[in-house]
This record gives structure tokens, C-alpha cells and sequence, in this order.
């Protein structure tokens, strides 16, 4: 064997903090709320609007069990009350699956009241048949296709020799990239990754 293989066989096993600001997740979440029109339909097919959303924002919730706390301003459509705006703060855990790589919304929790009791049986309708169904939706992340096509590019970089700086080149392969925990910290969210592979640095220049 290779001298060079037989410190190639050394596996490298690392754990990377990652963190994303929550307000780099109020931009990508509430890029896909803003604007979006909470309706349903009945048992004619009518559909009925309730709501629009206005503006979303991200913080640490401050509930035990729950990780997010999105807060939520709506606007009326209804005939009854129309263009009145309503605050909702959504509490949201969330789950990581470590198989498949899935990272989706566990449970979550609502609280959301006005002074009035008619409109509180719109915002209850609002969340009950809108709230939920669609936050889980929109806050379903499958990160497996990224961290495949991430791993395949960095590993088509190493096997061509990765120059990490003049003179030094970095030769090995990824193996495995996962996400391992997750947690929410009080100005961003932190992730870990697990890095598994191969890797071995080549000086090809030494200067006096």
C-alpha cells in the first residue's frame, strides 16, 4: 500500500456548528407566507376567504417544548370583518428525522385572541382549518437532496486536488454529511453536522 493511501484510510470524524439567524428564517419563511390568502372551500365548492397574511417574523419561543415562535399578522377578508388586522404568535417544535434527513414541525400552539367574541370564532376557524395544515407544509424541510448534491461537489473538487491555499493542496473524500441536532438559541438556530470521510494535506511548495 501507498504510503499516502494508508493515511487516506484514516477515517476524519468531525461535528460542525452551524448557525442560521432567525432573521435569515424570517426572509425564507416569510418569503413564503407574505401574501398568501387563508381560504377554504365548502361542501358546494365554494371557496371562502378569511385572511391574508402581512408580515411574518422569527424568534426563540419562550414556551417549554417549543423551539420557534413565529409571529403572525393577518388581514381580514371576510365580509364581517374586513380589513381588521390580527396578530397570532405561533409557537412551533420542531423534529428532526435522522434517517431520511427530514426536518418538519412536531406540534405547535396558537394564541391569538381579540376583544371580540365573533372574531375570535373567525381566528379559531382560521387556525383550525388554514393554521396548521399549511405551516406544516411550508415549514417541511428535506435536506437529503441538498446534502447529496453539496457532498458529490465537494468530493469532485478533492479528487482533483483542492488547493486550500498557494502550495498546499487538500486530497480525500466525503462519505457521509448529516445533520445531527438541532436547537434553538436565542438570537439564531443552531444545527450540527456530522462529517465523516477521508483527508490528507499535500504541500507541494515550502518558501524560505
Amino acid at each position: 500500500m501507498d504510503y499516502k493511501d494508508k493515511f487516506l484510510d484514516q477515517n476524519i470524524n468531525i461535528t460542525v456548528p452551524v448557525v442560521i439567524g432567525y432573521q435569515v428564517l424570517t426572509r425564507y419563511i416569510g418569503g413564503k407566507l407574505v401574501g398568501e390568502i387563508l381560504s377554504n372551500d365548502n361542501k358546494e365548492g365554494e371557496k371562502s376567504n378569511y385572511a391574508m397574511v402581512l408580515d411574518v417574523s422569527i424568534e426563540k419561543s419562550n414556551l417549554e417544548g417549543f423551539d420557534l415562535l413565529l409571529n403572525i399578522t393577518l388581514k381580514t377578508l371576510t365580509n364581517l370583518f374586513k380589513n381588521r388586522e390580527i396578530k397570532i404568535l405561533f409557537h412551533a417544535a420542531l423534529e428532526l428525522d435522522k434517517d431520511l434527513q427530514h426536518v418538519s414541525l412536531k406540534d405547535f400552539e396558537i394564541d391569538g385572541k381579540t376583544t371580540n367574541r365573533i372574531a375570535d370564532k373567525l381566528l379559531e376557524t382560521i387556525t383550525n382549518k388554514w393554521m396548521y395544515k399549511k405551516l406544516k407544509k411550508k415549514m417541511f424541510f428535506d435536506l437529503m437532496p441538498l446534502i447529496e448534491e453539496k457532498v458529490a461537489a465537494i468530493n469532485l473538487e478533492l479528487e482533483n486536488k483542492l488547493e486550500a491555499k498557494d502550495g498546499v493542496h487538500l486530497i480525500g473524500s466525503l462519505n457521509t454529511v448529516k445533520i445531527c441536532n438541532i436547537s434553538a438559541g436565542e438570537k439564531e438556530l443552531w444545527i450540527s453536522i456530522l462529517v465523516l470521510g477521508t483527508g490528507l494535506l499535500e504541500i507541494v511548495k515550502l518558501e524560505l
